[in-house]
């Protein structure tokens, strides 16, 4: 059987990806879908299992709602679009403390994910069912189906990377400005998301170089090409650092920061770090548990077919970009800027979910697989009929099976910590107790506490602009009614700043001890 010729033939196939009936109704049944799993993941109580997801509520919430609200509360460490998007509704306490202030905008997302890589992979392929085959692998999958339905940040990230990729293949294919200007927004937004954005922004930038030089682009239109390019998706990096620098005096606080540093999360211990075979190990392991292995493999098919039958034509870069990812992440662990866990390396779970963005990878080389083997309709149909099979079976065996949902199983571990189950008594105390007045509460490490508790108090913390050092130094005298601190113990190992300011001070004598558990102290202001 022989693979259809490629280069010049990519060129043709952008055209039958405009006024494409299909996309639409890949976005209907992706909406559907997207529901459907919230609906399911809700009614189990798994919307706002990840620590980080609260994390994501509080600070969209605070933009809007604290003592000191704007855009100041955005912080120097996660990136802001996700809170900035949230932030119109999260003061709702309904879709608040639902997460669905967080969650609608990775169902939104996702809906845009799947008609991108329908549309990027058809104009790989020229084949309509290729298309279809690329988003179903990526609609199936049940660890997209579960983070879809939470206010974690992935899913956004991916709507942002198709995005970059569908407009810069379309720039390539049809050399029309409007797409790379498309291209930059997406990058743009994609950077103040997540910072993979960052590693997939770079390889974009070099792809845009090269193409225009295979273009035969004069250097003037190059330079110019090149520049505008940088000028839009550019500038949400430029924006962060500058930000950074302006409220924290160092541009990269983001990275180096009190709450920034690698040391916070990855232990002296860490496997993976100065080990490249571990790494290496560690990051197959997180994508195969995210993807399943049928579909690892199957990858790797696609990505060697797709290289060998188009021979590295320039449209078909943007796309293979994406494998990028995997030897940032390798990068990253031998490193150690972050932690990540594997059963089958350190037999616990920790961001697991970093392995997920190669499925992006996965639904286009799969879907262009179909659409490679067009020789005989037959064969294409059966082959697409056994990706599309394939998954399904990848969706039921993670919904039918919670447990097989590994980014499921890493947040539910994270919730049946001891330090998770010291936090939740101090909720329920609060919850129950608590009645009304200001809160001294350090932010970090406590996000769980007042959220579960479901209160909406005064809160001042350390993001509280010139409130927490004054409060801090004299709580009462500054109105205080409560005070939580979380000290050193089996399940913390370092004690938060309220414990370190206070703990064995006269500043607590106005106050009487009214909780204490292997994890919290809850202060309360004597009558």
């Amino acid at each position: 059987m022989a693979l259809t010729t490629p280069s010049i033939e990519l060129t043709r196939r952008a055209d039958r990806t405009e006024d494409d009936y299909t996309a639409r109704w890949i976005a209907a049944v992706a909406a559907l879908v997207s529901i459907a799993a919230f609906a399911y993941y809700s009614s189990i109580g798994a919307i706002l299992l990840y620590k980080d997801s609260i994390s994501h509520m509080e600070i969209a919430r605070r933009l809007v709602d604290s003592p000191t609200p704007g855009f100041g509360q955005l912080g120097g460490v996660w990136l802001p679009l996700p809170h900035l998007l949230s932030a119109p509704v999260a003061w709702i306490d309904s879709l608040y403390y639902s997460g669905f202030a967080g969650s609608f905008v990775s169902m939104i997302s996702y809906v845009f994910t799947s008609v991108l890589l329908y549309k990027i992979t058809l104009g790989l392929s020229g084949q309509k069912l290729a298309g279809i085959v690329a988003a179903a692998v990526f609609m199936a999958n049940p660890n997209v189906l579960y983070l879809q339905s939470t206010p974690m940040t992935e899913i956004l990230l991916f709507a942002c990377i198709t995005g970059m990729i569908y407009g810069t293949q379309r720039w390539i294919q049809t050399d029309q400005s409007k797409y790379l200007v498309l291209a930059g927004i997406a990058g743009f937004l994609g950077t103040l998301t997540r910072y993979e954005a960052w590693v997939m922004l770079a390889a974009m930038f070099a792809v845009v170089v090269y193409a225009c030089w295979r273009k035969g682009y004069q250097y003037r239109r190059l330079e110019g090409t090149v520049l505008a390019f940088l000028y839009v998706s550019a500038l949400g990096i430029v924006g962060w650092l500058m930000w950074n620098a302006l409220i924290f005096g160092n541009p990269f606080y983001f990275q180096n920061g009190e709450y920034a540093k690698p040391s916070l999360w990855v232990d002296e211990g860490e496997q993976a770090v100065g080990n490249w075979w571990v790494a290496l190990q560690t990051y197959f392991y997180a994508v195969t548990e995210n993807l399943w292995m049928p579909i690892v493999i199957l990858l790797a098919v696609g990505v060697i077919v797709m290289i060998a039958r188009e021979r590295l034509a320039i449209p078909t870069l943007p796309a293979l970009s994406l494998m990028v990812l995997f030897p940032f992440f390798v990068f990253a662990l031998h490193e150690g800027m972050r932690p990540l866990h594997v059963v089958q390396v350190t037999n616990s779970v920790y961001n697991v979910r970093f392995g997920l963005p190669m499925v992006l990878l996965a639904a286009i080389s799969i879907g262009y697989l179909v659409g490679a083997f067009q020789m005989r309709r037959n064969l294409l149909k059966s082959v697409a009929a056994a990706c599309l099979a394939l998954a399904g079976v990848t969706t039921l065996t993670g919904v039918a099976s919670d447990e097989n949902v590994i980014t499921l199983k890493e947040a539910i571990a994270e919730n049946t910590s001891g330090y998770s189950q010291a936090s939740d008594e101090a909720s329920e105390y609060l919850g129950e107790n608590f009645t009304g007045g200001t809160v001294l509460m350090e932010s970090f490490g406590n996000e769980m506490v007042l959220f579960n508790a479901e209160i909406s108090p005064r809160h001042l913390y350390e993001g509280s602009y010139e409130l927490w050092d004054p409060a801090l130094e004299h709580p009462a005298s500054n109105d205080i009614q409560w005070i939580v601190s979380r000290y050193s113990t089996k399940y913390s190992t370092q004690p938060d700043q309220v414990h370190q300011a206070l703990h064995g001070t006269d500043r607590l004598n106005e106050y009487e001890l009214v909780f204490e558990n292997e994890g919290y102290r809850i202060y309360r202001e004597r009558a």
